[in-house]
């Protein structure tokens, strides 16, 4: 499902506001950053909340870009907490907004689970180079992407599940491309299925990083010693982010829950491995339109043969 198509729904924005870590953390940062009289763009403002903090904080103005049907929603709950005089809500797509002063502040919650890979960054930063003043805030500032050797015991229960003969009928052949797929927000990836230490696979620097970049492909090569012993069958992904004025938001095992979770890329099989065990993996987020971006992954575990997977592969 394209982006456009999944934020045009309800659901999805019910799931972000009852995200009280991810809403409290905006909220803070916003409070902190927003000065009496700033002038703010909110990108992607959804049911307009950020702006609604915006507004809250002392904004003067916040123009709020949305390109789905949910603006009219945001529009009434503007005018129900009484804000219709500061937060100008315009729908359609960024390139083709024409807005009439620079800003002083850029927020935008444009996080994929591990970070890039909702392939909206590239708007975040063409309105940047459009309409930020020099010297000016973007919210979030830098965005790290974080990868560990893990086990997951959904994943073991529905690959077994089609490994066992159910039903007398051999179903295995799904598991092949079970294996490809991305299994996102797996909340019960906790810090005690990781196998190794976590690794940054990239960090976007939002102020400074250029639309070339953010276009893609992130790209990461990463090197694992096993610390504790076990089975191995996923790589788990997160994202921290640094939000400014000192405020973190991050999905990571160890931190408070968030819908996001953790995002699992499965193995072929689950493997015993003992500490000390090397694992090499090639890990690739290849964005296409936006809403959607490409994940391939590569693993090696000690001096075994390459194991490639690819999202296009999928039956999705």
């Amino acid at each position: 499902m394209m982006k456009g198509a999944l934020y045009d729904q309800l659901w999805i924005h019910r799931q972000m506001l009852q995200d009280r870590v991810r809403c409290e953390a905006y909220r803070r940062a916003i409070a902190d950053t927003v000065k009496t009289g700033d002038v703010v763009l909110d990108m992607g403002t959804g049911t307009g909340i950020l702006s609604l903090f915006a507004a809250r904080a002392g904004a003067r103005k916040v123009y709020a870009i949305e390109r789905t049907s949910i603006v009219d929603l945001a529009r009434r709950l503007v005018r129900i907490n009484r804000a219709e005089e500061q937060i100008e809500i315009l729908q359609g797509d960024m390139e083709n907004m024409d807005l009439p002063e620079q800003v002083d502040v850029i927020i935008s919650e444009w996080m994929g689970p591990y970070g890039v890979d909702e392939n909206l960054l590239p708007s975040v930063l063409i309105a940047r180079d459009r309409w930020l003043k020099p010297g000016g805030k973007m919210l979030p500032e830098r965005v790290t992407a974080w990868m560990a050797p893990a086990w997951d015991s959904e994943l073991a229960r529905e690959m077994s599940f089609f490994q066992a003969r159910p039903y007398d009928l051999d179903l295995s052949l799904i598991t092949r491309y079970t294996a490809q797929e991305v299994w996102y927000a797996q909340h019960h990836i906790s810090l005690e299925h990781l196998l190794a230490e976590p690794q940054p696979m990239w960090t976007t620097n939002v102020c400074e990083c250029s639309l070339e970049e953010a276009r893609g492909p992130f790209q990461a090569l990463l090197s694992f010693s096993i610390t504790h012993p076990g089975k191995l069958n996923a790589l788990a992904a997160w994202f921290s982010a640094e939000l400014g004025a000192g405020h973190l938001l991050t999905c990571a095992p160890d931190a408070p829950k968030t819908h996001w979770g953790r995002t699992v890329c499965p193995l072929d099989r689950a493997l015993e491995v003992a500490p000390g065990t090397d694992i090499a993996v090639e890990f690739a987020c290849e964005p296409g339109e936006p809403g959607w971006s490409n994940t391939r992954w590569s693993v090696r575990i000690g001096e075994g043969d390459w194991e490639h997977h690819d999202q296009e592969r999928a039956l999705i």
